[in-house]
């Protein structure tokens, strides 16, 4: 039996393959937008919601990445400032001795009375009150003698 494309030269196969291509360009020229344009009206709600939830949860992330981060850099920030000012204490004692001598020894000398005898939670709001001066005082006077990170720290923090 010879049918009409076999007697115009065509085979069974080229005819098989030929339709497939022209069922995919009609699926995507044709069927794909027209059923696209039918849905669009319940499906552009649902994805933009869709959307909305993925910018969510991505900014989410970063917003956690950038705290985490943040963090690490402060950790980072302040072992290197205690490592720089170990380094600098430890050798400006050892080529100037006459530093030593200007720094505060006794309590007496502290703006806060009885500095030497207060917790750290004691010290705390009473740094609130000093002057720049009268924290560098503190400051020296903590490092040389019980070098509490809390005071250290507060007093940093009035810094800035």
């Amino acid at each position: 039996m010879v049918s009409a494309h076999t007697a115009v030269g065509w085979s069974e196969s080229t005819m098989t393959d030929d339709d497939d291509v022209t069922e995919k360009l009609l699926d995507a020229l044709v069927y794909a937008p027209l059923g696209l344009a039918l849905e669009a009206k319940d499906l552009l709600p649902k994805l933009a919601e869709r959307g909305r939830g993925q910018v969510a949860l991505t900014r989410l992330a970063g917003t956690v990445a950038a705290r985490r981060g943040q963090s690490e850099a402060v950790k980072l920030v302040d072992e290197l400032r205690t490592g720089v000012e170990a380094f600098f204490t430890a050798n400006s004692d050892e080529a100037t001795p006459d530093t030593a001598e200007s720094e505060p020894r006794t309590d007496t000398e502290l703006p806060i009375e009885g500095y030497a005898t207060l917790t750290a939670v004691e010290v705390i709001p009473l740094l609130s009150d000093l002057d720049d001066d009268q924290l560098d005082t503190i400051e020296a006077f903590e490092k040389a003698n019980r070098n509490r990170s809390t005071v250290l720290n507060r007093i940093r923090q009035r810094r800035s």
